[in-house]
């Protein structure tokens, strides 16, 4: 099985991504200080989804609980990984996999200092970053809030 065939059926959820203006937001930590990055994200466009990778097996209910108590407007999908995948290599596969449907503008919301407000981590954004340029659909904005 491919990474792009165990990766779609993740995506649980139930706005469709067929509308232009997709703004993808990847998030390290649901309860990390990202809401100011999220606000300043949905700028960009007018449906933002937020992407969080998670251990395989983990329970997602209270993560998703916690995350539309925090942000009720903006969708969250769960990618699981087993333990010898990298965060930024799933986040990249997925944004390929939803590139083929529309254009992306990946935002990647890390803060400047140590405490900003940020949805990923300087490393993670640096990762995400260097896979996503060869992506010709996915446009890749580094947005530093504080």
């Amino acid at each position: 099985m491919t990474t792009a065939q165990r990766i779609r059926p993740t995506c649980t959820s139930d706005i469709a991504l067929s509308a232009r203006g997709v703004v993808v937001v990847p998030v390290d930590d649901v309860a990390a200080p990202c809401h100011e990055a999220i606000v300043r994200a949905r700028c960009f466009g007018r449906m933002v989804r937020a992407v969080h990778v998670c251990p395989a097996g983990a329970d997602h209910q209270e993560l998703r609980r916690c995350w539309q108590t925090a942000h009720p407007l903006v969708d969250l999908v769960i990618i699981d990984a087993r333990s010898h995948e990298r965060s930024a290599t799933l986040i990249a596969d997925w944004v390929e996999v939803m590139s083929s449907v529309d254009d992306l503008l990946v935002v990647l919301a890390d803060g400047a200092e140590a405490g900003d407000a940020h949805a990923v981590s300087t490393d993670l954004a640096t990762a995400l970053d260097a896979a996503l340029v060869t992506s010709p659909k996915v446009l890749v904005a580094h947005l530093h809030v504080g």
